[in-house]
């Protein structure tokens, strides 16, 4: 080709690609203003005490982070069905992004289920932890072998809640709730007679197969009976629960228990307390969202130190430390956008609105320096300020435990229906737990005995110690 065809196409090459670019130039610039498609997560929870918080705190992170990173939240609210209903979504893999940590998933272990997973892969974590105390890692709480999957978030403690307008109504101060079994027993006969079939002295909600750690549990370690777990030798405490039970079954005996305890859910007991046909019931922390919020109670009601079988102090019961706020489901297919909520939750600032609200005790005190008002749900600082009264503990670190069929709250139903010895039925289903334990550690080696064992645990000055031995995982 001659030089005077080059310069002629020259120009004629040219003027296409400015044509091209022309073109291109406006749909890659409208490309990078379009916004991007917003992803839409499920959070499930069954914190009921503390669902219109969360409403509220949804809706906070959907105005602001969310709509900047492109996260849409829709929380659900779940009742007492939840483990049956989670279950059934993950099997057609319909499940949530994230739930309510402490959520009983139904699996032995959610993690090989696929339903749970651990921040240490998720975007940033190394600099996450970073601003976190060393003590915030507890495997079993935290962690999951040495991997982590929340923070300490909770500390629920139990006392007895009782109603003061029903103390006024006998004619007793309701400034002095009773402190002895005896002295429950008598209040609760009163009440009862008083309330001439329409009001009951106390209530269970035995309908509710309750976890070991909760109520029954923590009343017996105020008697100073080992109930839950023996943190000294490391075995399941079954037969701790007698006197409790035998109390429940003596205020049965008397008449002064609510109608139908064996069936009896939670959410019914604190139905009826709140419109003033319960005396007294065991209560927990988090109780106080409930009858505030759930179930306004329209009477005027107190919180009060756990009896004990004497009226004497025997030791501290236990608080149980939990973490939180949220877990992240292993079949979600947005981990990442899920791990933004996780972290925002679980900011300073945020878990000081819990506190404020009288939704939860955070554990850790830096809490306090972004509390902006001081909670007024009622009874809710009753639980905070006599937290001193509790020894600080959480689960049994048992990687993929499952728990025989029977349970010490199968057999207080049975004792309240057809009777019975409770301290022979806990006996055997103490031996029963125990036994199960042993094949435990015998299929799991790599679960070390020592793990549970806490030689310096003191109840009388409520001190945990440290373990026998620490988990240690290979990465």
């Amino acid at each position: 080709m001659t030089d005077a065809g080059l310069s002629a196409r020259k120009p004629f090459q040219g003027r296409w690609r400015w044509l091209l670019l022309a073109l291109l130039l406006p749909a890659q610039a409208l490309a990078w203003a379009a916004p991007q498609p917003e992803v839409k997560l499920t959070m499930w929870s069954h914190h009921r005490h503390m669902a219109n918080l969360l409403k509220y705190l949804v809706n906070e992170f959907n105005a602001g982070t969310g709509r900047k990173k492109g996260i849409q939240l829709y929380l659900r609210i779940l009742g007492d069905d939840s483990s049956q209903i989670f279950q059934e979504a993950q099997k057609s893999g319909e499940g949530p992004d994230l739930y309510s940590s402490n959520f009983i998933t139904g699996y032995p272990d959610p993690f090989k289920a696929g339903a749970q997973t651990w921040f240490d892969d998720l975007p940033g974590f190394r600099e996450w932890k970073k601003q976190w105390p060393p003590w915030y890692w507890m495997e079993g709480v935290t962690t999951y072998r040495g991997r982590v999957i929340a923070i300490p978030a909770q500390v629920i403690n139990s006392r007895l809640i009782y109603n003061k307008d029903l103390f006024r109504l006998i004619g007793r101060d309701p400034e002095r709730p009773p402190a002895s079994y005896a002295e429950l027993r008598a209040v609760a006969r009163q009440i009862t007679a008083a309330g001439k079939g329409r009001i009951y002295g106390f209530a269970f909600c035995g309908g509710d197969s309750w976890w070991l750690e909760w109520m029954p549990g923590q009343w017996a370690e105020a008697n100073g009976d080992r109930a839950y777990w023996d943190w000294q030798n490391g075995r399941w405490a079954i037969q701790g629960y007698g006197r409790v039970f035998q109390l429940l079954l003596d205020l049965e005996k008397d008449r002064s228990l609510f109608p139908g305890a064996a069936g009896l859910s939670n959410d019914a007991l604190r139905a009826q307390f709140a419109e003033g046909r319960i005396g007294m019931f065991m209560g927990e922390a988090w109780d106080v969202g409930i009858l505030n919020e759930q179930f306004p109670a329209k009477c005027d009601w107190g919180v009060a130190s756990i009896p004990t079988y004497d009226g004497k102090f025997h030791g501290k019961p236990r608080a149980m430390m939990i973490g939180g706020h949220w877990s992240i489901n292993g079949q979600s297919r947005h981990k990442y956008e899920a791990w933004e909520v996780v972290k925002w939750f679980n900011r300073y600032e945020i878990r000081a609105k819990f506190y404020e609200r009288g939704a939860c005790i955070d554990p850790d005190p830096s809490v306090g320096k972004y509390v902006k008002r001081m909670p007024a749900s009622k009874g809710f600082r009753a639980f905070v300020d006599s937290l001193n009264q509790d020894y600080i503990a959480t689960y049994p670190n048992l990687p993929g435990w499952k728990a025989p069929a029977d349970n010490p709250f199968l057999v207080l139903r049975r004792l309240l229906t057809r009777g019975g010895d409770p301290r022979a039925e806990l006996k055997k289903l103490d031996q029963t737990w125990n036994a199960a334990l042993d094949r435990y550690f015998e299929n799991h080696p790599d679960v070390r005995r020592g793990w549970n064992v806490y030689p310096e645990f003191d109840p009388w000055i409520g001190r945990l110690g440290p373990p026998l031995e620490k988990p240690v995982f290979k990465p």
